[in-house]
């Protein structure tokens, strides 16, 4: 990972801490992980290759972001409930107060004692806390579906239970249309996208994402929780729903292996 896009990423994790402690810890509703990470993005804005969109439709800079931040959670500084947001703990707090420096904090956030390590070491602490994490992972051939008895790693943040597209395209495929329950994803531990192929006939079609069965939690344009229903215009033929858990989105492609 190139030096500067390892030192955003520090800086915004240190932004999301920052976020995080300046939320009410009173509130009845709590910051969004969504809220979080466009507030850290906000304060360091994305540069050069970390604007590059990936095949989610994220940019790599958010994605490395948001898979940066497990870090935060192993180190017992954030909280992360999933619908109930994400919140800052006694000890994140504490780390803010005890590291103002960057690099320190990243040490520390590391499991390393910031008063021990030398000048020299402190990008190599950041890059060890931080390429693992930035990287989108990469999962031997072998690992790619499910296999019988074979161990898969764990996601690198939690995922749904189930990811549907629920539209009006349903009915064309076998479906009731906006069946919350319908036309399930597969997760692809490869790249940590839910994906669905289906050969659709051509049409205008309207649909949103529906989790774990129901439309307690859905996405429509953007990333919108309870936001708009997606459009699109198809031609016909096989169609591929990429569906990023990180960021909420969805993008299609005619060829998934393209």
């Amino acid at each position: 990972m190139a030096k500067n896009s390892i030192e955003n990423t520090a800086l915004r994790l240190r932004a999301v801490l920052e976020v995080l402690a300046a939320e009410d810890p009173s509130a009845e509703r709590r910051i969004s992980r969504g809220e979080v990470l466009s507030a850290a993005v906000t304060r360091v804005p994305l540069t050069g290759s970390e604007a590059e969109l990936l095949a989610s439709g994220a940019a790599r800079g958010e994605r490395a972001l948001s898979n940066a931040s497990s870090k935060l959670v192993k180190a017992g500084w954030i909280t992360k409930e999933g619908r109930a947001g994400w919140s800052i703990t006694a000890s994140g707090r504490r780390a803010l107060q005890d590291f103002p420096d960057t690099a320190d904090l990243l040490a520390a956030m590391n499991g390393k004692a910031p008063a021990a390590a030398p000048p020299a070491d402190v990008e190599e602490v950041i890059e060890g806390a931080l390429q693992e994490a930035a990287a989108v992972p990469g999962i031997p051939p072998e690992h790619h579906g499910a296999h019988e008895g074979a161990e898969l790693p764990e996601p690198s943040f939690p995922q749904p239970d189930a990811v549907v597209i629920a539209g009006n395209m349903g009915s064309a495929l076998g479906r009731a249309d906006w069946d919350p329950t319908g036309l399930q994803l597969t997760f692809d531990r490869s790249d940590e996208l839910w994906k669905l192929t289906a050969d659709l006939p051509a049409g205008h079609y309207e649909y949103k994402v529906a989790l774990d069965g129901s439309w307690d939690e859905n996405y429509g344009q953007h990333g919108h929780r309870d936001g708009a229903n997606m459009n699109m215009v198809h031609d016909g033929g096989a169609l591929t729903f990429l569906y990023d858990h990180a960021t909420h989105t969805v993008v299609t492609k005619p060829d998934v292996s393209a």
